[in-house]
């Protein structure tokens, strides 16, 4: 089972595209494939740990921030009700957040560089953080990515939060400005808190991916010409030609639904290590 990236539409500037992850599962085969490519136990400690090499206690930790807060520490006891009373009545927001990021992350590994981990961008000596406020935030020797990642009901919803309101816009310009005013160092610091240092020109010469990613209920028509001509409200000041911004979404059968198998496969995962260290 796989995803492949359909572009749907370029904006007339030739400077952006919106994409479309394009498969032909069945919508409940797509759910099984999310979770696989989120719990496999390489690709997870990419994310919050690549550079360590995995125990179980950090397999259930990596695993418990897919859980309620609520249910951590007691797994085997949690039923499928709390789980779906947590869901209905939304608990937990940023969960859902956390998750669309989590799987923005995890796709830009699998298609844009294999090598990306996660971390921060941080100016000069004081170790100043720079404030894109991007959802994700990923590095390679090749690579800088910048991510917004929402999880609505309706794509609609999550495309007003990322090009409507323009704040993906003014986090990459402000971004954009700090690079070409930034005379001293920037550093690149990962998740495990490893920092490498670049030069400004060594940033500068790194492509930028902006990926905006939007999770989202399938609509009963299937069809989302209009919100595709959405790419043309895109305007970036001062974006190199080595420079790109992608949009992305992926229709999937219910919000509710694959975050009550997330959790649900969560918990079965750490219930059943936690067998292996009694």
């Amino acid at each position: 089972m796989s995803l492949t990236i359909q572009t749907k539409k370029e904006s007339k500037c030739k400077k952006y595209k919106f994409c479309i992850y394009h498969h032909e599962l069945s919508l409940a085969d797509l759910d099984v494939y999310i979770l696989q490519i989120m719990f496999d136990e390489t690709k997870l400690n990419q994310l919050f740990q690549p550079n360590s090499t995995l125990n179980i206690d950090d397999r259930i930790n990596q695993l418990r921030r897919f859980i309620e807060t609520k249910f951590i520490n007691r797994e085997k006891d949690v039923t499928v009700q709390e789980i779906e009373k947590a869901i209905s009545e939304n608990e937990n927001n940023s969960y859902y957040s956390f998750f669309a990021e989590a799987l923005l992350a995890r796709l830009n590994i699998d298609w844009i560089d294999d090598k990306l981990i996660t971390g921060v961008i941080l100016v000069d000596d004081t170790i100043k953080t720079v404030s894109t406020g991007a959802d994700v935030c990923m590095y390679s020797d090749e690579n800088l990515v910048l991510g917004e990642a929402k999880f609505y009901n309706n794509l609609g919803g999550g495309l007003d939060s990322i090009i409507t309101d323009k704040s993906f816009e003014s986090k990459l310009e402000s971004f954009i400005n700090k690079l070409s005013k930034q005379k001293n160092s920037f550093f690149l610091k990962n998740i495990d808190g490893i920092i490498n240092k670049k030069t400004q020109d060594e940033i500068k010469a790194l492509p930028l991916i902006f990926t905006g990613f939007v999770l989202h209920t399938k609509s009963i028509k299937n069809n989302y010409d209009t919100h595709y001509e959405k790419v043309d409200a895109i305007n970036i000041n001062n974006f190199e030609k080595h420079y790109q911004a992608h949009l992305y979404h992926l229709p999937i059968e219910s919000k509710e639904e694959l975050i009550f198998k997330a959790q649900k496969k969560a918990l079965d995962l750490i219930i059943e290590l936690e067998k292996l260290i009694k």
